[in-house]
C-alpha cells in the first residue's frame, strides 16, 4: 500500500544539525497517547497544551466543538483539582449559569464525567492533535498517520480540521494511508494543500506531486468527489471498469486464480465510473499523480470515436499518428459490409472482423495494451461464456455461484485476459 504525504505549505526554514528540534515537532502515534493526559501542577509549563488551554475559555470552547463533531460529546477542562489540570468527556455543564456561588456544584458535575485519559486510543489521539493545532509554537509539525485508531468518518473529520485550522505561519507534514483522511483534506478546499504520492523501489523513494489547483479541479468533478477514486492512490495498480459488475467479476477471477496457486493476489484496486465515456476522467486523474492505471472497456468502445479518441489521449496516445490509419481500415470495413455491424461485433468482438480489418485492429489493440487500455476481445465481459444467457448483473452472479473461477474451461479466455492486465507494467 502506498503512502501519501500531505504538506500544508508555508515558509520552509533551513535545517541545521542540532537546531531542528527548536522549530520542528514530531507528533507521532506514541506521543499522541499521552500529550492530552492530565497536567501535574508541579510540572506547569507555559508551552504545554493544557496549560495554554487553561488560560483561554475561547480556546476550550473551540476545541470542544471540534471534538464534539467527531465523537458527539464535549471535551471539558477541569481546572478545579489541586494536583492536576485534566480533561473530561461528556455533556458539559452549562457555563452560562456558572457563578462563584455554585462553583462547587459545577465542578462536581465535571468530576462525574469520564476522564479523557481513560478513554480509547482514538479519542486521546484525536484530542492531542487538536491541542497541537491550536497551541503549538513550532514552525513545522510532523504527524504520522493521524487516522490511526479512528473510524473512517472521524479520519475524514480530522483531515478537514487540519486543513481548515492550521495557522498560516505553520507547516504540517503528514503521512497517511487513509483515503478518508485524504478526502477530508480535499474537502477543506485549502489552497495550500499539496498531496505527494511516494513510491519506494528498493532504497529509492519516488515522489509525484499533485498541486492544490489540480486537486481543486479534480475534486470539482462529481465522479471524483463521490467515488472511491482516492483509494487508488494507495495501491500498486488501479483498474478502471465501466461498471461495478465488471469490477466484481474481474476481481473475483484474479483472487480465485491466485488462491488456486497458493499465492497472494497482487495489489490491484478496481474502480468503476458508470460508463465508458467517463473512464478518461479517472484515468487522467490517476496518471497525473503517477498511479499505474489500466482501463477495461467493452468492444463497442470503437463504435464511438468521440469516446474512444479522448480515452486514448488520456493514456498518452496520439490518435492521428498512432491509431488513425488502422482505425480507418476498421471503420471502412464495418461500414461497407452488411454482414459486419457494430451490433454484431458488440457480442462477438474482434473475431467478427474480416481478415484485413482484424489485422488492422490487432495493431490498434497492441498499441492500446502497451499503454494500459484493454478492450474486451470477445465483445463484452459476459461473452466470455455465452452459455450463461443472462444480462451482465445476473451473468456475474451466476458465474460466481456455479463456477470454480480458477479452473472452469469456459472461462479460460477470461483468465488469459486478466493475466495480461496483471502482467502490464507502466
Amino acid at each position: 500500500m502506498k503512502r501519501i504525504l500531505y504538506r500544508d505549505t508555508g515558509k520552509i526554514i533551513p535545517l541545521y544539525s542540532g537546531l531542528d528540534k527548536l522549530f520542528i515537532k514530531r507528533l507521532n502515534t506514541e506521543a499522541r497517547m499521552f500529550s492530552s493526559n492530565a497536567l501535574n501542577r508541579s510540572d506547569l509549563h507555559e508551552k504545554h497544551p493544557i496549560y495554554k488551554l487553561n488560560k483561554s475559555e475561547q480556546l476550550v470552547d473551540k476545541i470542544s466543538n471540534l471534538f464534539h463533531q467527531a465523537f458527539g460529546v464535549d471535551l471539558v477542562l477541569n481546572s478545579n483539582e489541586m494536583k492536576t489540570i485534566l480533561l473530561h468527556i461528556g455533556q458539559a455543564p452549562d457555563k452560562k449559569s456558572y457563578t462563584m456561588d455554585i462553583k462547587d456544584e459545577y465542578y462536581s458535575q465535571v468530576d462525574r464525567l469520564p476522564k479523557l485519559e481513560e478513554q480509547g486510543d482514538g479519542m486521546r489521539s484525536f484530542a492531542s492533535i487538536l491541542l497541537d493545532i491550536f497551541t503549538s509554537e513550532y514552525s513545522i509539525t510532523l504527524i504520522d498517520e493521524p487516522e490511526a485508531f479512528l473510524h473512517p468518518p472521524q479520519a475524514r473529520i480530522i483531515g478537514k480540521m487540519l486543513a481548515q485550522n492550521n495557522p498560516e505561519n505553520r507547516q504540517l507534514l503528514i503521512s497517511t494511508h487513509s483515503e478518508d483522511f485524504l478526502q477530508g483534506l480535499v474537502d477543506a478546499d485549502n489552497k495550500n494543500v499539496i498531496v505527494i504520492r511516494i513510491d519506494r523501489e528498493k532504497d529509492i523513494n519516488r515522489m509525484r506531486i499533485l498541486e492544490s489547483n489540480k486537486i481543486k479541479e479534480l475534486w470539482g468533478n462529481p465522479i471524483m468527489r463521490y467515488s472511491n477514486i482516492l483509494s487508488g492512490l494507495f495501491h500498486e495498480k488501479v483498474v478502471v471498469c465501466e461498471s461495478d459488475y465488471d469490477c466484481l467479476f474481474y476481481q473475483a477471477l484474479i483472487d480465485a486464480m491466485y488462491e488456486n496457486r497458493g499465492e497472494i493476489s497482487p495489489d490491484i484496486f478496481f474502480t468503476h465510473c458508470g460508463g465508458k465515456s467517463r473512464v478518461k476522467d479517472i484515468v487522467s486523474a490517476l496518471r497525473a499523480v503517477g498511479v499505474p492505471v489500466v482501463a477495461i472497456c467493452d468492444f463497442d468502445l470503437l463504435n464511438s470515436s468521440s469516446t474512444f479518441k479522448p480515452l486514448v489521449k488520456a493514456f498518452g496516445l496520439d490518435w492521428e499518428t498512432e491509431l488513425a490509419k488502422d482505425m480507418k481500415v476498421v471503420y471502412d470495413t464495418v461500414n461497407s459490409q452488411s454482414n459486419v455491424g457494430w451490433d454484431i461485433l458488440k457480442n462477438i468482438g474482434k473475431h467478427g472482423l474480416p481478415r484485413e480489418a482484424l489485422r488492422a485492429y490487432e495493431n490498434v489493440e497492441a498499441t492500446c495494451k502497451s499503454n494500459g487500455l484493454f478492450i474486451v476481445p470477445v465483445g463484452e465481459m459476459e461473452d466470455f461464456d455465452k452459455t450463461l444467457v443472462q444480462e451482465k448483473k445476473e451473468w456475474v452472479y451466476k458465474a460466481l455461484e456455479v463456477y470454480n473461477l480458477a479452473s472452469e474451461e469456459k472461462l479460460e479466455g477470461a483468465r488469459q485476459f486478466v493475466q495480461s492486465i496483471i502482467d502490464y507494467k507502466l
